[in-house]
């Protein structure tokens, strides 16, 4: 499939290659498909009104080639996930957040973060997420303007103020808890072991599932993690990422990687997300390796549809 023929909406209001990827993940999560293709096809709607049609379709940042829409896989449950734009390109940034808790019904308190956004420069404004699993969850992602979190979450961590890391964006989620996204231009693996230390108590089980994952003898520079907190700001998990073509040779090793790290159905949707067909261009965005203060530990990745 070409890239124009992938990224062009068909009659549902979705880009063929997404409509072909929740078509694989029915065959595995049946109604969590169909619930995820009434909420893209809802979230993506303003593009199809797009002023700029040419663009609509391949203006995003979330992926390689523009495409709006990203789905998500991890190891420890499985679902149905998605992030997707949530308004028409020529949109203005600062909108898209509100416009992203509508696509969703979300119901939290935003004026924190639309505050915070306000007549700042912003890279993407905000995505909706969702995840459709056992439950149905929505999180919002929200641009972080110079690198800065909102005044009441800033003294909420160390980490936060750390010279080290520059916070790029937020996931919101309605009950008040967050969790933050940083780019880490010199982390190592030392420091990383240090940073899972001091904040979930003990750095083994990450550093373990790490290991299974990670091709090289250190991290590659730069990377990034997450910090997951509660709305009391207590930490819940930590996150390492940094982009699959940054550690793998091609998409075929990090799917063989990958394959080894699912366990039943979770397995059989990661199998659903990279059976699409190879269009030539990088299909694996992020990939990361995360664990919580229980000591569980996963493996996470994002995936362009095609």
């Amino acid at each position: 499939m070409d890239e124009l023929g992938a990224s062009a909406p068909n009659d549902a209001g979705l880009p063929a290659s997404v409509a072909a990827t929740l078509q694989r993940l029915h065959a595995v999560l049946p109604a969590q498909a169909e619930q995820a293709q009434a909420r893209l096809a809802r979230a993506l709607a303003p593009l199809a009104a797009s002023r700029w049609p040419q663009v609509a379709w391949s203006f995003s940042s979330l992926t390689n080639t523009g495409l709006p829409v990203e789905f998500a896989w991890t190891s420890r449950e499985a679902a149905v996930r998605w992030t997707a734009e949530v308004a028409e390109p020529e949109a203005d940034d600062a909108a898209r957040l509100q416009r992203a808790a509508q696509a969703l019904d979300w119901c939290g308190d935003l004026q924190p973060w639309i505050d915070h956004q306000r007549g700042a420069r912003l890279k993407f404004g905000a995505w909706a997420s969702a995840r459709h699993g056992e439950d149905f969850a929505a999180k919002l992602y929200a641009d972080l303007p110079a690198g800065r979190l909102p005044p009441q979450w800033r003294d909420r961590h160390p980490a936060f103020a750390s010279q080290l890391l520059f916070w790029r964006m937020c996931g919101v989620n309605a009950d008040g808890s967050i969790e933050c996204y940083a780019r880490a231009d010199e982390l190592d693996l030392a420091a990383l072991r240090t940073l899972a230390r001091a904040t979930l108590g003990d750095e083994a089980a990450l550093l373990q599932r790490l290991m299974q994952v990670l091709p090289a003898d250190d991290l590659p520079r730069p990377s990034g993690i997450s910090l997951a907190l509660s709305a009391q700001g207590q930490v819940r998990a930590l996150t390492w990422f940094t982009f699959a073509k940054a550690i793998f040779r091609d998409d075929a090793e990090v799917e063989r990687r990958l394959r080894a790290q699912g366990e039943g159905r979770s397995a059989e949707v990661y199998a659903a997300l990279a059976a699409g067909p190879a269009d030539g261009r990088w299909r694996h965005g992020m990939i990361g390796v995360g664990a919580d203060i229980a000591g569980n530990a996963w493996v996470q990745c994002g995936v362009r549809p095609t």
